[in-house]
């Protein structure tokens, strides 16, 4: 494990930028500006293979750790996630640990969940480990491993825990390539993203100025799925064992239901997330499909295909208020702009949009369905084939 990074918004620091090789993208904690709390880490870089051109790329990785969805706003700062993060990869180096991969029967089209359990992870969690591994693996048909590393501890009170996917950044142009080589049959939007070597983003929902954004921010398990091979984990996770949490949503909830809780989790894992409120001018995979609700003054919400390959997209922290959205020309669905809730989340509605709404309540569950239609066509827009 490298050194960690300190969080810079809160202590006023510098912004890291490491100049990479010809081509290759800045260093993904060169931009870390998180407005709310959260912790980065950094980890090994490694080599990737690119999928489409078989070109071996060097990558560089961090983790973010944010508390889990669903905890009490306020409950914790930077200072516990980084606690919390120590912590739990203190447990992974020392423990051994339980694997929970359910066989496959030789299924291979089908995607492999893979959580890895420290020794502090209760007996009566694995069941539901089985069953979220479960349920993901049969959504989704790329060949690829996504690993999970869980840890428990005992936390603050109001805190449901703390999670982190693995991230680096990719050009634009290997994103865009990557999105449409792995285009399914049900796939059509992909080949319609800008061509060229950069998208127009809005980075502030009060202005009209546009940035050529020429790099994209990938989880791990999602830069698999549509670019290339990597190894590593693609996430890592810490749960509070001060919670009542209740591992079998089949036979009503009494508590948390942690199946519902594990399966958002790794959701943002495989991508579902937005760099605003994170990352000071940046784009993740799935804010290639984010624009502005409301037309503004330049028709801003593309009515149309050729609207919405040549509108901006808008990654704006909390800017307009209320008013993004991913489009799939078809259809929208509203998205959190990160106040109050994280903006890598569909919007907090009385009518749930999808399981990747940001808040859980005592006593909810989406078993035994857990994803939505609205969930379902977001992994499927960044990459994740069905």
């Amino acid at each position: 494990m490298r050194q960690k990074l300190a969080f810079f918004a809160l202590l006023g620091g510098v912004a890291i930028t490491l100049a990479g090789a010809q081509g290759r993208p800045q260093h993904p904690a060169d931009s870390f500006r998180p407005i709310e709390p959260a912790f980065l880490l950094e980890l090994p870089s490694e080599w990737a293979i690119n999928d489409a051109t078989g070109q071996e790329t060097w990558t560089d990785w961090v983790e973010v750790w944010r508390p889990v969805c669903g905890t009490k706003r306020g409950s914790v700062d930077a200072a516990g996630l980084e606690k919390l993060a120590l912590d739990h990869h203190a447990q992974m180096d020392a423990d051994g640990v339980t694997i929970v991969d359910t066989p496959q029967d030789g299924v291979a089209a089908q995607v492999n969940v893979v959580f890895s359990l420290a020794s502090s992870v209760p007996a009566a969690a694995i069941p539901a480990f089985q069953k979220a591994e479960q349920y993901l693996e049969a959504q989704f048909t790329d060949p690829i491993t996504v690993t999970v590393s869980v840890s428990f501890a005992a936390l603050g009170s109001g805190v449901l825990g703390g999670t982190s996917p693995s991230y680096t950044t990719a050009t634009y142009t290997a994103a865009r390539a990557g999105l449409v080589a792995g285009a399914d049959i049900t796939d059509s939007l992909q080949a319609n993203l800008p061509t060229g070597s950069s998208i127009n983003v809005r980075y502030s929902g009060t202005s009209s100025t546009l940035t050529a954004e020429n790099r994209v921010y990938f989880t791990r398990a999602n830069y698999k799925a549509t670019i290339g091979s990597v190894t590593g984990t693609d996430a890592s996770m810490q749960y509070n064992t001060a919670f009542s949490w209740d591992y079998d949503p089949t036979n009503g909830i009494s508590g948390y239901s942690f199946v519902d809780v594990v399966i958002h989790e790794t959701g943002h894992a495989m991508g579902f997330v937005c760099a605003a409120g994170v990352w000071s001018k940046e784009s993740t995979a799935l804010d290639l499909f984010r624009f502005q609700t409301t037309d503004g003054t330049a028709d801003y919400n593309p009515d149309t295909l050729a609207e919405w390959t040549a509108r901006p997209r808008l990654v704006a922290y909390n800017s307009p208020n209320d008013a993004h959205h991913t489009d799939f020309v078809t259809v929208e669905y509203a998205m959190s702009d990160g106040s109050p809730y994280q903006a890598s989340h569909f919007r907090e509605q009385t009518a749930n949009i999808g399981i990747m709404d940001p808040a859980f309540s005592s006593g909810q569950t989406y078993s035994p369905s857990y994803m939505k239609a609205s969930d379902l066509a977001a992994f499927d827009a960044i990459g994740w084939d069905r």
